[in-house]
Parts: C-alpha cells; sequence; structure tokens
C-alpha cells in the first residue's frame, strides 16, 4: 500500500510539474493592481466596530482575570473575496502619513489564490465604523504570510515573498491552474516583471514543491526561514510513516544573495539544533507552524532570537502546541559573500508555558491552545501570540525576556454569529497603551468546529453552511488600566 501511494504521489508530481504557475500581478478584470497598491482605485468597504475583552493573567491563581477592553474593527469575507479563508496579514509602517495613521496592511486569500492589500483608512472613532480602499494586488498558489522586499536606504517596496502551502495539490475546481504543494515565491511590483521560485528548488521537492506556512526573513544576515507545515501534523491516521518519510514538516533555512531586491538562496536545509538534531515534526509535538524573528543583540549584529510555534493535531480542542526561544548565530554574517556564511543555533527553551502548559488545562486535561503565530511589538519588550483552539483563542501578549503571560485579548471568534473564527495569522505595529499602534489579526473560519473543512460559496452547498474568515484591526492604544498592575503595564 505504501508502495503504491508513492507511485502515485510520483505520477501526479510529475504531472505537475509541468503544469501552470497562477503567481502574477493583480488581474486587469479585477482594476490591475500593482503589488504596491498603484494602477488601481480599488474598492471602497467598511470595517465594523467591534469591542473585545481583554483579561490578565494572575500568576497565583494560574487563571484569567478581567481586566478591561479593548475597541477593534473587523471585516468578514464575501462570495467574491476570500470567503472562509484568510491568513497572514503584514502592515507597511513606513508608508503611513503619521505617526497615529492605520498603515496600509496586506492579507493572504489562501483559498481563493488572492493577495488583498487595504489601505486609505479613515480615522478611528470609538463606536463607528472604518473605511479603508481594498485592492487585489497579487495572486498566488494558496497563499499563507507574505514578507516584503524592500529597496536598500528608502524602504520602498520592490516585491513580496510569499509563502504558499497547498496540501490538496490541486488549487481549485474543476479547472486548475496549477497542481503543486507550493513553496515560497517572490511577487515583483514591477508589472514588467515575473514571479520566480525561491523555494524549494532542489532534487525531489522541487518536483512536487512543499507546503510553507511562515516566510521571515533577517536583513542583517540576509537569513530567511520557511516552515514546512500541513494542518494534518500528527493527526493520526492521516498523518504516518509515509507522510514523515515523503513529505516531512520541518523548520527550514535560506541564505539569500540578496534581501531588497529579486532574492536567490545560495545555501539552504534543515534547521538543526544545538545537539545536531533537525527542528522537524515529533510525534506528540508536531512541526513548527509559525515563527517570527526577535531581536538583535546589540553587542553582535549577526546573532539574534527567533521564536518558534510548534503545532500538532488537526482538532479545536485536542492537540498539541508549544513554544520555543531560539538564539541563532550566522558567522561571516557581515561578508558580502552569501556562499560563506553559516547558520548556527546556539541556544533553545522553552517558552510561553502559562499560555501553553496551563490556560488550556483550566479548560479541561485533554484541551491545548493550538498554537499558530508570534509578533514582537516595537519596544522589544512583549511578544503578541494568537491561539486558535477553543480553549485559548485569542491573542496574548507575554513578556520577552521570560514569557509570562501578561494578557489575552477574547471574542475574534465570536465577532460573526453560528460559526467559529479561529486566528490565522497577526502582524503588528508599536506598542500596548501607545496611541497609533495596531494589531491585526487575519482569522479563517468554520460553521462547525467539529467538520472543519473548505466549504466554497458555491450552489449547491446551501449558505446556511457557508463560513467567512474575518479580518481584524485591534486598537493596542485604545486599553485603559483598571487597576494599578494595569497602570504599570500600559505605562510607554
Amino acid at each position: 500500500m505504501a508502495a503504491l501511494f508513492a507511485l502515485s504521489v510520483l505520477t501526479l508530481g510529475t504531472v505537475a510539474a509541468g503544469l501552470g504557475d497562477i503567481c502574477r500581478h493583480g488581474d486587469k478584470s479585477e482594476g490591475g493592481c500593482l503589488v504596491d497598491g498603484w494602477g488601481c482605485k480599488g474598492k471602497e468597504v467598511k470595517l465594523e466596530s467591534y469591542e473585545l475583552e481583554v483579561d490578565r493573567w494572575d500568576s497565583a491563581t494560574q487563571s484569567n482575570v478581567r481586566s478591561g477592553s479593548m475597541q477593534s474593527y473587523a471585516i468578514g469575507g464575501a462570495q467574491d473575496t476570500w470567503q472562509m479563508y484568510l491568513h497572514g496579514p503584514m502592515l507597511r509602517p513606513g508608508e503611513r502619513t503619521d505617526a497615529n495613521s492605520i498603515p496600509p496592511v496586506y492579507v493572504s486569500g489562501t483559498w481563493v489564490n488572492t493577495v488583498y492589500r487595504f489601505e486609505n483608512f479613515s480615522k478611528p472613532i470609538k463606536g463607528q465604523p472604518l473605511t479603508a480602499t481594498q485592492k487585489v494586488v497579487g495572486h498566488a498558489l494558496a497563499p499563507s504570510t507574505t514578507w516584503p522586499v524592500e529597496e536598500a536606504g528608502t524602504g520602498k517596496l520592490k516585491g513580496l515573498l510569499v509563502a504558499e502551502g497547498q496540501p490538496w495539490w490541486l488549487n481549485r475546481l474543476p479547472l486548475p491552474q496549477e497542481i503543486d504543494k507550493g513553496g515560497v515565491e517572490y511577487l515583483p511590483v514591477d508589472e514588467e516583471e515575473k514571479c520566480s521560485m525561491l523555494f524549494p528548488t532542489q532534487g525531489f521537492h522541487r518536483l512536487f514543491g512543499q507546503v510553507v506556512n511562515t516566510v521571515d526573513c533577517h536583513k542583517g544576515t540576509n537569513v530567511c526561514f520557511f516552515t514546512v507545515w500541513k494542518f494534518y501534523d500528527d493527526q493520526k491516521p492521516i498523518w504516518g510513516n509515509v507522510s514523515e518519510k515523503i513529505a516531512p514538516d520541518c523548520l527550514y533555512y535560506c541564505v539569500a544573495d540578496q534581501l531588497d531586491g529579486r532574492p536567490n538562496c545560495v545555501q539552504n536545509g534543515v534547521v538543526v539544533d544545538e545537539n545536531g538534531v533537525q527542528i522537524c515534526h515529533k510525534d506528540g509535538r508536531g512541526a513548527v507552524h509559525g515563527m517570527t524573528i526577535g531581536q538583535t543583540d546589540k553587542s553582535d549584529p549577526n546573532q539574534f532570537d527567533i521564536f518558534l510555534v510548534f503545532t500538532g493535531g488537526a482538532t479545536f480542542t485536542g492537540g498539541h502546541s508549544s513554544m520555543q526561544k531560539v538564539r541563532v548565530h550566522v558567522q561571516g554574517g557581515t561578508s558580502s559573500k552569501a556562499e560563506a556564511k553559516k547558520m548556527q543555533v546556539m541556544k533553545t527553551e522553552a517558552y510561553a508555558e502559562d499560555l501553553f502548559r496551563l490556560m488550556p488545562h483550566k479548560v479541561g486535561p485533554d484541551q491545548d491552545a493550538g498554537g499558530d503565530h508570534a509578533w514582537v511589538d516595537e519596544t522589544g519588550k512583549w511578544v503578541w501570540i494568537s491561539t486558535f483552539r477553543e480553549s485559548a483563542a485569542g491573542v496574548h501578549m507575554v513578556d520577552y525576556d521570560t514569557g509570562r503571560l501578561v494578557y489575552s485579548v477574547k471574542g475574534i471568534d465570536k465577532f460573526l454569529p453560528n460559526q467559529y473564527a479561529y486566528s490565522a495569522g497577526i502582524h503588528g505595529v508599536g506598542t500596548l497603551g501607545k496611541k497609533g499602534s495596531w494589531l491585526a489579526v487575519a482569522t479563517s473560519a468554520c460553521h462547525d468546529v467539529k467538520a472543519c473543512a473548505p466549504i466554497p460559496w458555491n450552489f449547491p452547498i446551501p449558505k446556511n453552511l457557508w463560513a467567512a474568515g474575518v479580518f481584524f484591526l485591534l486598537d493596542l492604544g485604545s486599553m485603559e488600566a483598571v487597576s494599578s498592575e494595569d497602570t504599570a503595564i500600559l505605562h510607554v
């Protein structure tokens, strides 16, 4: 049976190698937008005002204490937009008009193979909706997260690195434009340029592609990281020995020749820890789902932190997730020759254990938080983490150094009635308590978490089974202190 499966996959991969690449700029029928938003008018949309609950973690009682509220704004997917699957927001603070305005935001419509850009946000007024301009700026195969390639010195956007992940192989039926599992692709701004594949480019995986969830890069050393992760990682019996051998879920690194223009990997491979063990799927732990670059060492620009979010299991209750804080050293990081660099993990430590080990167990012994993505705020003091399982649904702020849980923001799963919106990526600007600070949260959605599968908004699927992924903007500056402890935390 395993041999037959492998032969079928090989055959499909051979076909896939020659069938299509949907990566491109916005289509003329959609307005003809370029990746940076130029070339089209877009359409005005409205984000509804929505108040979220904020809880503070009490370490003495190991429980949440109601601490206040936070203003947010939200818009759900529609039949002609992203429908049920939205992922990976990315803000562009360098493009905003002033320090308090909302910067442009990119989000990924995974099901519809589309990259959106929101811009021209109105001034936020509590209790009133926001208006914004929504544009289709590009297409890629099942996009998840993006990373901005910027011109050196000016910060002008040159293109996006897009993490693509299509575990189903066929991107859309009945007429697929591309058969592949994905990778990391460069989507350029210049309308005369075409996309190019950054990863994978070698051997077996070049033929088949790999399901990539997250891309993030460290500009100082030209090192990027790609998380290869499938939603059924460690979910028996879907995940088994065949999956482990043919398509393992691992954390990869790429030494790029440049990150201020079209990049290429001159060196890449699976990241290994300080003991020489590859950072890949393990039973009972899953694999790296989301990751983010942390602080760079002030005394050595070739050393920096990365945060890894491990997740396994495909359900919305049980499973397993955790985080690690990892110190990385890039030898030869200041050399102009990218191929001379060597990336090495120096230290690994468990992280955010309040969130992943203690909070879910308050709900039940078999519960899990469901680790998603992470973002380090501008102060470097706080890390925001999104979680998708029911026991800890929402976004959470932890201490950068210790991983101690401080706040949980709840309610994103309940914005639309009769469905469950679960976090699928975060990114932000600023810090908690500071005016002009925002956290963007993308969510995907299920009508019923007990049977959460892609349900297209088409006949003969009845409308009462449709679910809409929701895009949220959380106003981090809107939280008001309700106790002396909150005042100390919010002091900026």
